[in-house]
């Protein structure tokens, strides 16, 4: 199986899981850190936090869904759904069986907006948890809000700092401030850094 690390907007998108036990929990936990327009159809299930609908499952179900996943312990039902949504062009992804996929789901590390998928394509998904939690542990704890004040620059520095170039420079001297005092620098010591971009004052003090 050969996949492609793909990131799409998914606003305004729903995904549809079929199936209410401990998998189709984890995948709903999972979506949860992206969006909570998630659909549960089961009979039986404990999920709660996003809509669920108690009833048999349907095959026109699945016409609700912009992503489906097939979360039962039927193989035959999962691939009538495979089978269904890969005609209705309905990307879809069933648990435990890589070639019924469309679509695969990485093993995710989320920080506010960073977001990192990783995947070994099914040959390893251990290797991959094992991948993410490394990763997890080395990122720095506020990279989330590190990321959020580089994103709010994005609408200032430009002004201050036309020349594409040296803007580039500026912001990885900001980042690199950033991450080494893991977002304790002040927005004044921001403003200072920017100042001297503007004012080609960094050529200054190279010198």
């Amino acid at each position: 199986m050969t996949v492609f690390p793909l990131f799409e907007n998914i606003d305004r998108k729903t995904f549809l899981i079929v199936g209410g036990g401990n998998v189709a929990r984890r995948k709903v936990e999972r979506l949860l850190q992206f969006t909570n327009r998630i659909v549960v159809i089961a009979e039986e299930t404990d999920i709660s936090g996003v809509k669920v609908i108690r009833r048999p499952f349907a095959l026109t179900d699945l016409d609700r869904g912009d992503f489906v996943i097939a979360a039962t312990d039927d193989r035959e039902l999962n691939q009538q759904i495979a089978g269904y949504c890969n005609e209705h062009r309905i990307p879809v992804n069933v648990v435990d069986d890589p070639e019924l996929c469309s679509f695969i789901f990485p093993s995710v590390v989320k920080r506010g907006d960073l977001a990192i998928g990783i995947s070994t394509g099914g040959t390893s998904p251990a290797y991959s948890q094992l991948l993410r939690k490394t990763l997890e542990r080395n990122l720095p704890s506020q990279i989330g809000g590190i990321l959020e004040r580089m994103g709010k620059l994005r609408s200032v520095v430009p002004q201050q700092v036309p020349e594409q170039e040296r803007r580039a420079r500026c912001y990885k001297e900001i980042l690199s401030e950033l991450l080494l005092s893991n977002n304790a620098t002040s927005d004044k010591e921001i403003d200072a850094i920017i100042y001297r971009w503007h004012y080609h004052l960094e050529e200054e003090r190279d010198g």
